[in-house]
C-alpha cells in the first residue's frame, strides 16, 4: 500500500489523504477546503479520482471541496454529518450538495471497493459527529485520528478507546492542532459552563454568546448555566434546525422544545422553510418562540448565535451594555471576513470588548501523546498542524522516537 497526503503535513486545513492499495484501487480521507490563503492550489481535487471518500465530520475544513469529486464517486459519512452540511444551505438559498452518499456507524465495519475495511470510531470533539477510522488492506492497519480532543462532553469516548485501542497499528495519522497552544483559562466544557454561570446570574442585560450552532457541546453549557441561573436561551431558526438534525441520534438533547430554550422569531428564516417538509418543524417554533418581547427585560436571556443582528445588537443596548462573550478560537477574530466586521462594530457600540470563554475542539499535546502510547503504532505521521517539527520534538522528549515527518503530495510505501 502507498500513502499520499495532498495537504496537511504543515497547516490546519485543506486536509486529504490518499491511501493506493496493491490492487490500485484509491481511497481519499477527508477533502477539505484549504484554511491557509497563501496557499489555495487545489489541482489535486480535479485531476484524481479515488475510488471512494470518506468524510471524518461536517467541518468544512475537513469536507469543503467534497462538490468536486464525480457524481458516481461513493462518500462514506455519519448520518449527523449529512445533516449538517445541508443545513445552512437551507437558509442561504444554495441547492443541497447529492453525492452518493453511504451512511456509516460507529464501531461497525465495512469495505469499500472489495479492498479497505473500514471501522469508524467515534470520537469527542467540537462537531456532534465525529470519527477516527481504522483502515485495513494488504495486511496494513492505518490509524487516522481525524480531529478529537479529550475534554469534552463526550470525553468517554477518548477514554473508552484508549482503555481498548485497536492493535497492531502499523500507521497512525495523526492531528497536531493544538501543538504550541494551551487551553489556559478554560480546560474543558465543564469550566466553561462554571464562567457562563458567574456571568449569568450577575447579568443586567442581555447576554449574547457568540459561538457555532454546531458546537453543541457549547450550547449545552450555555443550556445549563442558564438552568441554574433561571435565564432562557434564545436561538434563531437555523440554529434550532441544527439541533433538530442532531437530536435524531441524541434523543437527550435540548431542543426548542425545552422549556429553556427559545427561538427568536424572523420572517426571513420562516420563509426558507416554508415547504411542508418543514410543517412539524414550524409548529414547534409557533409553540416556544419569542418576538421582540426580548427587549422588555433582556436581562431574563442569553442569546447563543454565530451571527449577530446589528439591528438586534442596537435596540439591546439602549437597555444597557451587553455582556458580550466570544466563545471561539480567538485568532478567528484576526481575520478579515464579514463576521468579524460585525463583532467589531457591536464592540465599538457596546463599548467594551467581549470577554473570550472557550476551550478547544481538539486535543492538547499531553493528550496527543497518551493517545499515542495506548495505541502503540509503527509510525506516527503529524497531519493538520502548523508545527510538525514541533509536535516530533515534544513527542521525542517523551520517549518516543517513531515520529516522522512527510511533505505534501509525497507518495510513500507502507
Amino acid at each position: 500500500m502507498k500513502a499520499k497526503i495532498y495537504r496537511g503535513t504543515k497547516e490546519i486545513g485543506g486536509t486529504c489523504v490518499e491511501l493506493k492499495a496493491d490492487n490500485g484501487r484509491i481511497l481519499w480521507i477527508d477533502l477539505g477546503m484549504p484554511l491557509d490563503k497563501s496557499n489555495p492550489n487545489i489541482d489535486y481535487v480535479k485531476k484524481n479520482k479515488p475510488d471512494a471518500l470518506l468524510i471524518s465530520h461536517p467541518h468544512l475544513d475537513h469536507y469543503g471541496l467534497m462538490e468536486f469529486v464525480n457524481q458516481d464517486t461513493p462518500v462514506y459519512i455519519g448520518s449527523v454529518s449529512r445533516e449538517l452540511i445541508n443545513a445552512p444551505r437551507i437558509f442561504l438559498n444554495f441547492p443541497f450538495i447529492k453525492k452518493d452518499f453511504r451512511i456509516m456507524e460507529p464501531r461497525k465495519p465495512f469495505v469499500i471497493a472489495e479492498t479497505f475495511k473500514i471501522t469508524p470510531y467515534l470520537v469527542d470533539h467540537s462537531s456532534p459527529e465525529a470519527f477516527a477510522f481504522l483502515i485495513e488492506a494488504d495486511e496494513k492497519r492505518i490509524f487516522y485520528s481525524g480531529d478529537f480532543r479529550a475534554t469534552g462532553r463526550k470525553k468517554i469516548l477518548f477514554e473508552n478507546l484508549i482503555k481498548n485501542p485497536p492493535p497492531n497499528i502499523d500507521l497512525l495519522l495523526l492531528e497536531g492542532t493544538m501543538i504550541k497552544r494551551e487551553n489556559k483559562d478554560y480546560k474543558n466544557e465543564e469550566d466553561i459552563e462554571y464562567a457562563f454561570v458567574d456571568l449569568f446570574k450577575n447579568q443586567k442585560n442581555i447576554s449574547i454568546v457568540i459561538s457555532s450552532a454546531q458546537n453543541i457541546d457549547r450550547f449545552v453549557s450555555v443550556v445549563r448555566a442558564c438552568k441554574q441561573t433561571g435565564k432562557k436561551v434564545v436561538i434563531d431558526i437555523y440554529n434550532a434546525w441544527v439541533l433538530e438534525k442532531v437530536k435524531e441520534k441524541s434523543p437527550k438533547l435540548p431542543t426548542i422544545e425545552w422549556k429553556e430554550v427559545l427561538v427568536y422569531r424572523q420572517d426571513y428564516y420562516l420563509e426558507k422553510i416554508s415547504g411542508s417538509e418543514y410543517d412539524d418543524f414550524r409548529e414547534k417554533i409557533s409553540k416556544n418562540f419569542i418576538d421582540d418581547k426580548v427587549f422588555e427585560k433582556p436581562s431574563d436571556f442569553v442569546y447563543f448565535l454565530r451571527h449577530p443582528s446589528l439591528e438586534f445588537v442596537k435596540a439591546l443596548i439602549k437597555k444597557g451594555k451587553i455582556n458580550l462573550i466570544y466563545s471561539q478560537w480567538k485568532d478567528y477574530l484576526l481575520e478579515e471576513n464579514k463576521t468579524t466586521n460585525v463583532i467589531n462594530t457591536i464592540w465599538k457600540m457596546n463599548g467594551d470588548l467581549p470577554q473570550i470563554i472557550h476551550t478547544s475542539g481538539h486535543a492538547t499535546t499531553d493528550v496527543l501523546i497518551e493517545f499515542s502510547k495506548a495505541l502503540k503504532p509503527k509510525i506516527i505521521i503529524p497531519i493538520h498542524t502548523q508545527f510538525p517539527e514541533k509536535m516530533k520534538e515534544e513527542f521525542e522528549n517523551d520517549g518516543m522516537k517513531n515520529v516522522y515527518l512527510w511533505d505534501d503530495n509525497k507518495e510513500y510505501e507502507l
